[in-house]
């Protein structure tokens, strides 16, 4: 080999290493695609609110985002019906509550009952009411995605009631 020549082995190693750092940033978007709970005013009122508390580097939390809400968010027989938003379980960051109160996201999270990472909350949008029931953890991948069609259709029924 000559000064220069660059081995077909290093050349499709460094090119699988580029794919991958290539992916990187579509994973960081991904696991941002949905916004941190601030105050209700931003919610759409006909619509479920998916309330995921979780906590920072939570690998399940990211597979719960990314390998099931954020697919049922982009199916447009999905995507009337419910969104989603974040709280941290252990953030101090301040928001409003449903009642129009300052608070942390750690206090309004403690005042839901969630203590668990990831916890999915169904919520009025309007009240903060429950109007489903929690799905808590990752237990049975091979069954999330139709537990939470099934939470999902069940709670938007009982909003538009």
């Amino acid at each position: 080999m000559h000064r220069g020549q660059v081995r077909p082995q290093s050349w499709v190693f460094s090119l699988r290493l580029l794919s991958l750092w290539l992916l990187l940033p579509v994973s960081s978007v991904w696991a941002d695609a949905f916004a941190m709970f601030e105050r209700p005013q931003q919610l759409h009122p006909d619509r479920v609110l998916v309330l995921v508390a979780e906590i920072k580097n939570c690998g399940f939390c990211e597979r719960v985002k990314q390998d099931f809400l954020l697919p049922l968010s982009r199916n447009s027989e999905w995507s009337s019906r419910f969104q989603v938003a974040r709280i941290d379980l252990d953030s101090p960051h301040k928001m409003v509550d449903f009642a129009g109160q300052a608070t942390s996201q750690k206090a309004f999270s403690a005042s839901l009952g969630a203590d668990f990472s990831p916890t999915l909350m169904f919520l009025n949008p309007l009240s903060g009411a429950r109007v489903g029931e929690d799905i808590v953890g990752l237990v049975t991948p091979d069954f999330y995605g139709f537990y939470l069609q099934q939470q999902i259709a069940r709670a938007h029924e009982r909003l538009s009631q």
